[in-house]
């Protein structure tokens, strides 16, 4: 497929770009720069944080903080569709974290000139962008809820329950998680060791609240609700 194509069937896409038109998009898709990244490979370092914008056109990112004692922090994951890097171009600081590939990904980047004049000339990029800041300030609020937990299996389950209202497509058996999230990610999300998010996890498949699939992906059994604990 031609890549200006891709582009733009994925722009369409994406909330930020969900009510433009075909015009409105092809006005500024030449403004678009297209980058490729490995598995593990840096996206994006804490001092470009306030220059560009990311639009994922395939595979997942996650923004980490590494810690005074040297461990990973996950602050977000982002999969295809998703965006970031917005907020720093608006407010012009850098953000005290990086963003690594998780699986090989493709990236379109626009930088902050060509970001202001698409807002600028397209009050519905702008609509659009507001409803995303209210609800990653509101994801925002959870996961501080979640940090909050000192029992470290509310913590695990209050984080499954939010993959779930992310990320999660009803099935017979429950409730499927399309995010593959390892003991490690996991871990990072929650600010725990992986050890004992495996004991969590553990259990909660002995309980039969979880079904760990073999392509790692979750199911939440119907019991898994009585499960969240009350915040």
């Amino acid at each position: 497929m031609d890549m200006t194509k891709e582009v733009f069937n994925n722009l369409k896409k994406m909330q930020m770009f969900s009510s433009l038109t075909a015009d409105d998009i092809s006005a500024f898709i030449g403004k678009i720069i297209v980058r490729r990244f490995k598995k593990g490979q840096t996206v994006l370092f804490e001092d470009d944080t306030n220059a560009y914008m990311y639009m994922l056109l395939s595979g997942r990112v996650k923004v980490i903080q590494i810690l005074e004692d040297g461990r990973e922090s996950i602050r977000a994951i982002h999969k295809t569709g998703d965006s970031f890097g917005e907020l720093s171009l608006l407010d012009c600081k850098t953000s005290p974290a990086m963003v690594m590939a998780m699986e090989d990904t493709t990236a379109a980047i626009i930088n902050r000139e060509n970001f202001f004049t698409i807002l600028y000339n397209q009050r519905k990029v702008l609509d659009n962008l507001l409803q995303m800041f209210c609800f990653r300030l509101r994801d925002s609020w959870e996961r501080v809820q979640i940090a909050n937990f000192k029992n470290a299996s509310h913590r695990v389950i209050m984080m499954l329950q939010q993959q779930s209202c992310e990320n999660g497509e009803q099935i017979p058996e429950g409730v499927l998680l399309k995010d593959r999230l390892t003991h490690q990610n996991m871990a990072d999300l929650v600010g725990l060791n992986r050890e004992t998010v495996t004991r969590v996890i553990d259990k909660l498949q002995k309980d039969g609240a979880i079904t760990v699939r073999k392509d790692r992906k979750i199911v939440l059994h119907k019991n898994f609700i009585k499960l969240i604990p009350t915040i």
